[in-house]
């Protein structure tokens, strides 16, 4: 759900003074929003993570012009490096779990091809993740967008991540996990980056729970319900908010 604030508008480059809006934040702006010369609104960078405010100059038939302020580092940043790694499953599933991750604060999401992953995706794919992930940043009020790879063998995301710099806090979602996702979370501390890793439908292979073990990445459970596939994001993510914001605290 978009919380109230002014207009957001994602855009590539962002530098002070009057530019010509690119065609579809011009049409975003003007076309689908109905704002008006002299309306204000923020303008983002997804990738690099600073927003600026912006007035809208001159409308033209097809173009719009902006007067951009100076930029400063977005709001809205998530305070912890979160990579969210999905084996890939059926139909547009991946959608929504790039969406939860974008909105609960993951940083990088690396959809994985496992051993039971019906769908090869291409780099096609991928474009449409990124897209979706810029979206699901501007409508939840987020300065930034996660990384989103192209996709790969869950071998290579489970060294990705486990690569990265100061280590991870690694998790493989099981439903027959003996532990508990909240006594793995308790160990992360301020500054660690946390890694999860979650099966297509099917869940992982033995195989594949060997290789994640052997990586770091512990085994944990979500309660006694087996989730679908594409639920466990928005399951775990919340689970890793709820124990920030509670240190935080």
């Amino acid at each position: 759900m978009s919380g109230p604030g002014p207009l957001r508008v994602p855009l590539g480059s962002i530098a002070a003074g009057v530019v010509a809006l690119p065609a579809e934040a011009a049409s975003y702006v003007v076309r689908v929003h109905r704002l008006r010369e002299g309306d204000r609104f923020v303008v983002f960078d997804p990738e690099l993570g600073i927003e600026a405010d912006a007035t809208l100059e001159a409308i033209g038939k097809r173009s719009a012009e902006a007067r951009i302020d100076a930029p400063r580092p977005a709001a809205l940043r998530p305070g912890r490096r979160v990579t969210w790694i999905q084996a890939v499953g059926k139909g547009d599933k991946m959608d929504a779990v790039v969406r939860d991750a974008t909105e609960l604060g993951a940083t990088r999401i690396i959809p994985a091809i496992s051993a039971r992953s019906v769908a090869r995706p291409g780099e096609d794919r991928a474009q449409r993740w990124r897209r979706i992930a810029v979206e699901a940043a501007r409508q939840c009020g987020r300065g930034d967008a996660p990384r989103v790879d192209a996709p790969m063998s869950l071998a290579a995301a489970l060294a990705e991540a486990h690569a990265a710099e100061g280590g991870a806090l690694g998790m493989c979602l099981d439903p027959y996990a003996e532990t508990p996702l909240g006594a793995r979370l308790a160990a992360l501390v301020p500054g660690m980056e946390a890694a999860f890793a979650v099966g297509p439908e099917g869940g992982f292979t033995p195989e594949e729970l060997g290789v994640c073990a052997a990586l770091g990445f512990d085994r944990v459970r979500l309660g006694a319900l087996t989730l679908r596939t594409e639920t466990v994001c928005a399951a775990a993510l919340g689970a890793l908010i709820a124990v920030s914001d509670a240190r935080a605290g």
